[in-house]
């Protein structure tokens, strides 16, 4: 039994291993096919032996397309067919920004809800300048791989659209900037089904006019989930990479075929490098085990830095403030290439704290300021690095951009880039092309351990894509 090799316990254990169990609902599903009929050669006037040669040469063809495809999946890790690349979001416009999406009232919690559960989900955010008045958001189903379906309104119980009308414009700040803050489930968005969705947030009534968008999960919190995280030595590598692994057991009413199921891991809530495992045994008591294969552990990440700028005034991470210029102006303490970052403690990942942090002003979300910081990153050696280093975190929805591209000042060696920043927390990191400063990078581990959610997935034929089943979060070995 699971039982006596990973015991229930609330936090990791000495070996890493965490225990998660939650109650179980039942779901009933049919099946249903399709069947496909074509007909050659009746539409048209051929000979019998036209046809013949005809019908021949298209089922070469066929065959010789097969044989291209099996080859190609022989050769690849899994028979499973690729179906997406992952996360994909429209680019965010200049003007958004700070945006945020959270669960509940806690800005620091995953955006993670369960179907049909009490809790909602607050997207908070701000537009520059003058109000534009409201603004609306879209909801689209996606499948494990982020594939988005065609027919989302599927998925709802109610409506696919809304408009915000929630809105006010900033109070004595610098930067001028209007507010805006939506909560969802509400009696216009229900969500039919569990799985992947994306909040997309538009110029009113116009769908395409896109201002940006954010991921978020439904899940149904079926069955019982086991997670832990094994520890792969890797040669040259000074600490070694996490593998998590789940054991997952389905209701009965969904059945433990393993063909049925797949697990994805996301580490640190940057949902757009997860890493899924298709494949899965069968274990005691009816359940699946999924784990990633050695060389997809996930290796020691890059450092990552805690940024508070809740206060403006110097102190540990703020060397100069200058409110002479608007916005004003607050230059950090560069960041060192070979000494690790510190986060905080309890792991930001893409999440983004207003209210809790500016707790100087009765109402942060519009009157906190907006200020251009200045990073710095000190490279090996103070030599510039062959292609790009670019910053990301929180304030980039935790995705690697071009256009945060940061640019070298020779006669400082080092780069440095502006960021228009709320007052707040954030958590942030250096990514780049240059394998030699990735490695240089990857040797200063940041010391707290890595965090991993457990995203479990089960294929339901009737709605022809992934139902979130069951959530669950480990932190690594580390």
């Amino acid at each position: 039994m699971w039982g006596s090799r990973w015991p229930a316990v609330e936090r990791h254990d000495q070996r890493g291993y965490t225990s998660v169990a939650v109650p179980s609902r039942s779901h009933s599903a049919a099946f249903s096919s399709t069947r496909f009929d074509m007909t050659v050669c009746s539409s048209w006037t051929f000979s019998p032996a036209a046809c013949r040669r005809g019908l021949a040469f298209i089922l070469f063809c066929f065959v010789l397309t097969g044989c291209a495809t099996t080859e190609s999946t022989n050769n690849g890790e899994s028979s499973t067919p690729a179906r997406s690349s992952g996360l994909r979001l429209a680019p965010q416009v200049d003007r958004a920004k700070t945006v945020q999406l959270f669960r509940g009232t806690n800005e620091a919690a995953p955006p993670i809800l369960r179907l049909n559960g009490s809790q909602t989900l607050t997207l908070a955010f701000d537009l520059l300048g003058e109000s534009d008045g409201p603004v609306s958001v879209y909801f689209y189903h996606a499948n494990r791989e982020w594939e988005r379906d065609p027919s989302s309104s599927r998925f709802l119980a109610s409506f696919q659209s809304d408009n915000v009308l929630d809105y006010s414009p900033s109070q004595g700040t610098e930067v001028r900037y209007t507010h805006y803050r939506y909560s969802f489930p509400n009696d216009d968005i229900q969500f039919e089904a569990s799985g992947n969705y994306i909040v997309r947030v538009t110029e009113q009534g116009r769908e395409d006019a896109v201002l940006f968008e954010r991921p978020f999960f439904i899940t149904e919190d079926a069955g019982s989930l086991n997670l832990g995280v094994e520890g792969i030595i890797v040669t040259g590598q000074q600490v070694p990479s996490d593998r998590p692994i789940a054991q997952y057991v389905p209701p009965a009413a969904l059945g433990s075929s393993t063909y049925d199921y797949a697990v994805c891991f996301v580490r640190n809530a940057d949902y757009s490098t997860s890493r899924c495992a298709d494949r899965s045994r069968l274990m005691p008591s009816d359940g699946v085990e999924f784990e990633l294969s050695r060389d997809r552990a996930f290796d020691p990440i890059r450092s990552r830095h805690a940024l508070d700028l809740s206060q403006l005034r110097v102190g540990p991470r703020i060397e100069r403030v200058d409110r002479s210029v608007s916005p004003f102006q607050v230059m950090l303490e560069p960041d060192v290439a070979r000494f690790a970052g510190t986060p905080f403690r309890d792991p930001l990942g893409s999440q983004i704290v207003v209210s809790d942090a500016v707790t100087a002003l009765s109402r942060p979300e519009t009157a906190a300021e907006y200020v251009q910081a200045t990073f710095a990153f000190v490279p090996p050696d103070e030599q510039p690095v062959s292609g790009d280093v670019v910053i990301a975190g929180g304030f980039t929805g935790g995705q690697v951009r071009p256009e945060n591209a940061m640019r070298w000042v020779m006669n400082r060696g080092r780069y440095e880039v502006d960021v228009l920043l709320k007052q707040g927390r954030y958590e942030y990191f250096y990514a780049s092309d240059d394998p030699q400063l990735e490695a240089a990078m990857n040797r200063n581990i940041t010391p707290a351990p890595d965090r991993y959610v457990a995203f479990v997935y089960y294929r339901d034929i009737t709605l022809s894509s992934d139902r979130l089943v069951n959530v669950g979060t480990v932190e690594g070995v580390r």
